[in-house]
């Protein structure tokens, strides 16, 4: 395989990113989320036993799970915007040099900290669920952490969930790179976070 060969396969691959990001398909996007969590956590599944649920919330139902999946980004960061220009700068590459950008390497940062930025989206979510008269423990809420300044260090100390969730309200974190994925509290309706 040659450098042009090598560009268009990422150009490609950039093309399968903008679809993947696209309104159409959210729910296939929500259930990838709520596989790489399974996988994490070594919870065999199969594809047929995803479903989207009737009405949102929640995301995705697995067997007695009720997967409600938000993403955390970088300030700022937007994933339709960034891949939409990158697909544009592999597109007008000539050559893989031209794709070379050097990147700072992300600062590590203490579970606690994370979860404090959290707080603030987890609070209005679980608002919000209130006032449609929904109730917290029938979610089981996915924070998809896809952070390119800052990566979670999985191995610090979880602080106790009842810091920055609402009662009732069940939490795990997964990332895009993470050799593995931390549940922080365990839900005790779907019993997936042992």
């Amino acid at each position: 395989m040659d450098d042009s060969d090598y560009l268009r396969l990422l150009t490609i691959a950039a093309e399968q990113a903008n679809a993947f990001l696209s309104n159409a398909r959210k729910w296939e996007r929500e259930r990838w989320v709520c596989q790489r969590l399974l996988q994490g956590l070594n919870v065999p599944y199969r594809a047929e036993e995803f479903h989207a649920a009737g009405q949102e919330p929640p995301d995705v139902l697995f067997r007695d799970a009720s997967f409600e999946v938000f993403f955390v980004l970088d300030e700022g960061r937007r994933l339709n915007d960034e891949w939409r220009d990158e697909l544009l700068r592999r597109r007008s590459a000539f050559s893989l040099s031209q794709l070379v950008r050097r990147e700072a390497k992300p600062k590590r940062i203490p579970a606690h900290e994370f979860l404090l930025r959290l707080a603030p989206t987890l609070r209005k979510k679980a608002h919000n669920y209130k006032e449609r008269g929904m109730d917290l423990a029938e979610l089981d809420i996915v924070a998809f952490a896809s952070l390119k300044r800052e990566v979670l260090d999985l191995n610090s100390h979880f602080p106790p969930p009842h810091r920055i969730l609402a009662p009732g309200l069940a939490l795990a974190v997964s990332g895009r790179s993470d050799v593995r994925q931390g549940a922080v509290r365990a839900s005790r309706r779907s019993g997936l976070f042992a």
